[in-house]
């Protein structure tokens, strides 16, 4: 009797489906279960199912126990004449690194066994990480291994579009110095901090090559538009200061999450003021107000959460604006009014506004509103506005000026189509596949392309030529971080396992530069800081520097001008659909990489 209890509870239970075809129990569905699981796909009906999954589950572990991806390249066993140095079996070497990413340079320890690197860990050198890496640096030790990533250059088979012959490395800098001197060269990028590479950007430009840079998900995408409204010729990037605020307003930014940058950083300095060791420390406690159109770490972890459509944030943070400016005197009846009329679609959310604008007016120089980096600049614009009337920006909140942004895809589609360009290079990323081009008549008018790649994808279909790229720890390169506080290294602890190219291989064979990439960036960084001591460098990885902040005071009454773009609220009728970076794969750069599929969603905690 208990027994059949049991089952009948276990039955019972909720049944969750990971897609429409499952839910629907379409044959087609079914068809692919018994095919990929043949001597036990009933066992996935009922009661069984969970004991089958623990046994699939076991014999994959044991299927990858052989770590083919990891495994060195077969030859003949010969003893050491000479032992190298530091080289002790069973004992590993720790070398100081930093990871490259569109949201800066992350500094790095990676542990090296007999030359292979093994494991990575953050570098404690750097005071605002702590020591602590994110997952996409922990995973990306696994791309090295990678088994489908392009081993030697590629030459596409005249007449097809498929079929590749292998190239020397020879032949690919004979092409570059060609179609360098025939001229109407183009690189389209992606984006990066790398000091090294920007010296270089410089020289090719004056040598006649046409620059352009291009991120699906670009987190810096607003940086110039609020330094064109600030009256200031670079970008403006927000650095919240979460160590001395009290009062936090998070306005759709996953500050804590993988949605922005420097979310190490910010989750180090937000939680040192969330730890409660005795009763008195409960006072001293700060305050998370987050109002966000999807659910986010940190959503999760706010003290006070709204839901709120991704297209009112204009109207919800004028209305906030005019309510902390009453509250603090402030503005004239005409600016109060137009912010008023810009959040009349939100007085529903008024007495949550005024309790979050009341709290942050309590200790003003101690509180902080971060907009997300998505939001439109009119947003960052008010959110600068009612940071400088609290007092935060110094002491909370500082922005720092940034480099002046390159000429994005847009622009080089534009110029592609008026047949400006004889040749395209481009470097990494897979631009074909996630902007909205018309590719087809670009390629056309464009006589060479070449594609740096870590392996075959859309872009390197429609090119001429494609080229394995380096990893990261196959190369040397420096570069800064988010916050513009250290300049960090880019050391190889391993030889490249193919023939590929780094990025500024490829440049400086473009330049018609004969350095070698290691010397090119020694003397780059002997040029900056001519007193600098390049072994202490590497062994510590890193270098600080001083970010420029600025402190601009921004008449309030200007916002009286500003042209808000008001939404229509979302109904059913007028549905709003919200587009969000993917954990696991990021913009698709990491969908190849086992490790981050198998790791669950912060969230949904779905592999």
């Amino acid at each position: 009797m208990i027994k059949q209890i049991e089952n009948e509870n276990l039955n019972s239970g909720k049944r969750y489906w990971k897609s429409l075809d499952d839910l629907a129990e379409t044959p087609g569905f079914k068809t692919w279960v018994e095919r990929e699981f043949p001597e036990g796909a009933s066992m996935l009906e009922g009661v069984q199912r969970r004991g089958f999954m623990k046994r699939m589950a076991a014999s994959f572990g044991l299927a990858g126990l052989g770590m083919t991806g990891c495994r060195r390249p077969e030859h003949t066993i010969l003893p050491y004449g000479k032992s190298p140095e530091e080289l002790i079996p069973g004992v590993p070497n720790y070398y100081a690194t930093s990871m490259p990413t569109p949201q800066g340079y992350m500094p790095l320890i990676v542990e090296s066994h007999e030359g292979r690197p093994t494991k990575v860990e953050g570098n404690p050198s750097y005071i605002p990480f702590g020591g602590s890496t994110n997952i996409y640096a922990q995973a990306s030790i696994l791309d090295i291994y990678d088994p489908d990533r392009t081993r030697s250059p590629l030459q596409k088979a005249e007449d097809d579009s498929i079929n590749w012959n292998t190239i020397s490395t020879d032949e690919i800098l004979e092409n570059l110095a060609t179609w360098m001197g025939d001229g109407k060269v183009a690189v389209l990028a992606e984006k990066s901090f790398s000091t090294a590479r920007r010296s270089l950007v410089a020289k090719l430009k004056d040598n006649g090559v046409s620059w352009f840079e291009h991120e699906p998900i670009d987190l810096c995408s607003v940086e110039s538009e609020l330094g064109a409204m600030l009256e200031i010729e670079n970008g403006i990037r927000l650095i919240p200061n979460f160590n001395k605020s009290a009062k936090i307003l998070s306005l759709d930014s996953d500050f804590l999450g993988n949605r922005e940058a420097n979310s190490l950083s910010n989750t180090r300095s937000l939680m040192k003021g969330r730890k409660v060791l005795s009763p008195n420390d409960a006072k001293k406690m700060n305050r998370l107000y987050s109002v966000e159109s999807d659910l986010t770490i940190t959503g999760g972890v706010a003290d006070h959460r709204l839901r709120l459509e991704s297209s009112q944030f204009s109207a919800f943070v004028s209305l906030l604006a005019a309510e902390i400016f009453t509250l603090r005197k402030k503005g004239s009846p005409k600016l109060l009014k137009k912010l008023n009329s810009i959040g009349e679609s939100q007085k529903t959310h008024l007495d949550w506004i005024k309790e979050c604008a009341k709290d942050l007016c309590k200790k003003p120089k101690s509180s902080i509103v971060v907009p997300g980096s998505h939001l439109a600049k009119d947003v960052h614009l008010i959110c600068y506005a009612i940071n400088q009337e609290l007092g935060a920006i110094g002491n909370t909140v500082n922005y720092i000026i940034t480099d002046k942004h390159e000429s994005n895809i847009n622009n080089f589609a534009k110029e592609a189509l008026d047949g400006k360009f004889d040749t395209l290079i481009i470097l990494g990323g897979n631009p074909i596949y996630n902007s909205k081009l018309d590719w087809d008549e670009i390629t056309k008018k464009i006589k060479n392309k070449l594609h740096l790649g870590h392996s075959k994808n859309e872009t390197s279909l429609a090119c001429d030529f494609h080229v394995g790229q380096s990893h990261y720890l196959e190369s040397w390169d420096e570069g800064t971080t988010w916050d513009g506080t250290a300049i960090v290294p880019v050391q190889p602890l391993i030889s490249p396992l193919f023939q590929t190219f780094s990025e500024l291989e490829i440049l400086l064979a473009l330049s018609g530069s004969s350095d070698k990439v290691h010397d090119f960036v020694k003397n780059t960084r002997e040029k900056r800081l001519s007193n600098s001591s390049n072994q202490d460098f590497l062994r510590l990885g890193i270098d600080k520097i001083s970010a420029k902040t600025i402190n601009k005071m921004y008449t309030l009454e200007d916002l009286s001008n500003l042209e808000s773009e008001t939404s229509e609220k979302p109904s059913p009728e007028n549905l709003e659909v919200l587009l969000v970076p993917d954990f696991h794969s990021w913009d698709g750069r990491f969908v190849n990489n086992g490790w981050m599929q198998e790791c669950p969603d912060p969230i949904s905690k779905l592999t």
